[in-house]
């Protein structure tokens, strides 16, 4: 069997091995010579193959060493099209990556920028000797490092002006672009970073009549006024496109096929749960980074997409979000959807603005899929139903709930809970629900106004460390009403929980006792623990909490 080339992103790199594993993508220049767009903007999630692909389009195109190259692709799948053969080697390209630049200071991410573009410069020049010498002296401005801002942010048009002076216009591939964007997000520098590559990208690209085309690749679309404004010419596809759908990813039939030659046949369905149910357009993708980690572990689960880097944006993002994301954030992890308007540009500045934002963030960075669009006339506007995909990105989720209640004692005073509810001890469950609200609410920024904030905290922290003993769900029908939290034990020598939460109004409760007392009331009168009954729950704690800021009042009833 073959070696899996774990690490590898170069085409011919990994296609000069006769041993390493290739799974044909090689459709992508197919689709991509079939397409009409002049500029064509290709985001997915990290570790979805883009970097590979955009090195295919490379080998493929380049007319330098365009016999050599060619001998890479006898035997796949473009070889068998003769017409679209022909193209092959027929195309200077210019080629460039953004994925190291990123620090946490502008001078720095804006010098290792330049650095690329002079080396860029460097590599091509020599197949430019003969151009007009003013042409070429900007260019030779940027290889000496003695450019202005103008002649580095023209780099790209200058080349292809030079290249199409003497022969075919290039091709331009430009991977992970976004990379310097979201550092500046992160460590502050935004306007600096965006007025910098909004030149570059519009000198590029923008009415540049000297390139044939362009692909661009990233994990998110930035919005067109932050970055590509007035380029009209530019093509989207994202996640929810159809177009390329196939080519990002391992589809269905390809992992079936890749866990019969590696002999995991017998493990298929717990792939499936584990590292499927991710939907690009309509076609349902594997994560291929978790896929060929596995196969080269023989069969070994683990979290191998959270392992590379992404997921601390992911934490903090979930940190700072507000109460109405903390509810969504609920559904989620209680394997249930949220359905949000479809925004396919990001906005950096503005996704913590509201919970829609962070989640279609999320859906386009790749730890949330489509389970459904709904495209007008269905909906006023778009709308996507989006679910966690699958147990690895759920595990992603649980991590960040946990590092939140890492904060202070509050983990190992849900573990005492956990413990007390098992077991149905009173005393100790008012106890440690109160030390749990002083270790934990200031942290979920929970005041008086907001202290629903506790309640959706907590029931996060429970989805999270009790999903092992009871299922658990939130704010859903049982009996006669709607209760908002309900356990149902998966050992019947466990209690069964049925909790009410009550915020104190002073219109309505004397005090923090009469709250809890009316949660309680609610209990009983609308009959919350049928459905604990239904599913076989012998023994049933019924809790009524009434609350308001950091202070709890408990009420409780055993069955």
């Amino acid at each position: 069997m073959k070696k899996i080339p774990i690490g590898y992103s170069d085409f011919k790199e990994i296609l000069s091995n006769p041993n390493f594993l290739y799974v044909d993508k090689t459709g992508v220049i197919e689709e991509f010579l079939e397409d009409s767009a002049k500029i064509l903007l290709i985001t997915r999630p990290r570790r979805f193959g883009k970097t590979l692909n955009l090195s295919t389009i490379r080998y493929f195109f380049d007319q330098e060493n365009a016999a050599e190259n060619k001998k890479l692709f006898e035997g796949l799948q473009i070889s068998k099209n003769p017409l679209l053969m022909t193209e092959q080697g027929t195309r200077p390209v210019i080629y460039l990556t953004f994925k190291d630049c990123k620090t946490n200071l502008w001078d720095t991410t804006e010098d290792m920028a330049r650095t690329l573009f002079q080396q860029t410069a460097l590599d091509h020049l020599p197949a430019l000797k003969s151009v007009d010498p003013l042409l070429l002296s900007s260019i030779e401005a940027v290889v000496l490092k003695q450019g202005s801002f103008s002649d580095y942010c023209n780099i790209i048009f200058h080349l292809t002006k030079a290249y199409a002076s003497i022969g075919p216009s290039p091709l331009i591939l430009m991977d992970e672009y976004d990379v310097p964007l979201q550092s500046a997000w992160t460590s502050g520098y935004w306007d600096e970073a965006i007025s910098f590559f909004r030149n570059f990208f519009s000198a590029s690209f923008k009415d540049n009549p000297y390139l044939w085309r362009g692909v661009i690749s990233g994990c998110l679309r930035v919005a067109r006024e932050s970055m590509f404004t007035g380029m009209n010419n530019l093509k989207v596809c994202g996640v929810s496109a159809t177009d390329y759908s196939r080519h990002f990813g391992f589809t269905v039939p390809e992992v079936k096929q890749l866990i019969q030659d590696y002999n995991l046949v017998a493990i298929a369905e717990k792939i499936e749960s584990w590292y499927n149910g991710y939907r690009f357009g309509e076609t349902t993708i594997y994560n291929p980074w978790s896929i060929l980690n596995l196969i080269e572990q023989k069969g070994v689960f683990q979290n191998y997409w959270m392992n590379t880097s992404g997921n601390d944006l992911v934490k903090e993002i979930l940190g700072r979000s507000g109460v109405d994301a903390k509810k969504d954030l609920e559904d989620l992890m209680a394997g249930r959807s949220v359905t949000v308007p479809l925004q396919e540009q990001v906005v950096f500045q503005e996704i913590e603005n509201s919970s829609a934002n962070l989640w279609n963030f999320l859906y386009f960075t790749g730890y949330l899929k489509a389970e459904k669009i709904e495209s007008p006339p269905v909906s006023p506007k778009a709308m996507v139903h989006l679910k966690i995909p699958n147990s690895e990105v759920s595990e992603i989720f649980e991590t960040s709930v946990q590092h939140w209640f890492n904060h202070g004692s509050a983990l190992s005073t849900l573990q005492n809970i956990k413990r007390s509810l098992q077991e149905g001890v009173v005393t100790e469950i008012s106890k440690t629900l109160r030390k749990l609200c002083e270790t934990s609410l200031s942290y979920f920024d929970v005041s008086g106004k907001e202290p629903e904030k506790f309640y959706h905290g907590l029931v996060l922290g429970l989805i999270v460390s009790f999903s092992d003993t009871w299922h658990i769900r939130s704010n859903r029908e049982s009996g006669l009403g709607r209760c908002d939290l309900l356990m149902t034990p998966k050992n019947p020598a466990h209690f069964g929980i049925v909790m009410e939460f009550k915020t104190m109004d002073s219109y309505e409760d004397s005090d923090l006792l009469a709250c809890a007392q009316n949660a309680m009331d609610q209990i009983e009168s609308r009959q919350y623990e049928q459905e604990l009954r239904s599913q076989g729950a012998t023994k049933i704690l019924k809790m009524g909490v009434g609350f308001q800021g950091k202070t709890l009042e408990i009420l409780t009833s055993k069955i």
